[in-house]
């Protein structure tokens, strides 16, 4: 009898460790995080902004060069000038990078962290314990990629945002 019970109750604590894993399994979403960048309206904006601000810093330098050229053409008698010169406008560039790297940066980390709150309330709604990106999974898992992207986007054309 002995025996009997603890077979049943072996048979039943495998069966419930298994059941366990089963409902782990079905506790996993993924996210395609590359569509997601090309897709969130914010960030397109974002990186259209930042290739405008790299083009306004490509003409400024250019035409910091131009300047430098005409001074040296011009007082080719006088390298101090042109010396002096040439550090105030590596310094005006240098400051332009420093305030483009700053904004960039700190857009990127607001663009990053409403992805991530996004991608976290998601998961909690859909009762998902673990997010793994998409592309490293092969078979499985509760894709979120377009739930986040319509919160996200949505949350983007709302009258408060605007």
């Amino acid at each position: 009898m002995k025996r009997i019970l603890t077979m049943v109750l072996s048979v039943l604590v495998l069966g419930l460790g298994g059941l366990r894993a089963a409902q782990a399994a079905d506790t996993i979403g993924t996210i395609d995080y590359e569509k997601l960048v090309r897709s969130y309206n914010k960030a397109q904006i974002f990186n259209d902004d930042m290739k405008a601000k790299e083009a306004d810093l490509e003409k400024m330098q250019a035409e910091f060069v131009k300047q430098i050229r005409e001074a040296k053409a011009k007082q080719p008698n006088n390298p101090v000038a042109v010396d002096q010169l040439q550090k105030s406008l590596e310094d005006k560039l240098a400051a332009k990078v420093n305030e483009y790297r700053d904004t960039q940066a700190s857009k990127a980390k607001s663009l990053e962290d409403a992805m991530t709150n996004t991608i976290q309330d998601v998961a909690r709604g859909k009762n998902l314990s673990v997010i793994i990106a998409k592309q490293s999974v092969f078979v499985g898992g509760t894709d979120i990629t377009n739930d986040v992207l319509s919160r996200l986007n949505a949350a983007g054309t709302s009258p408060a945002t605007k």
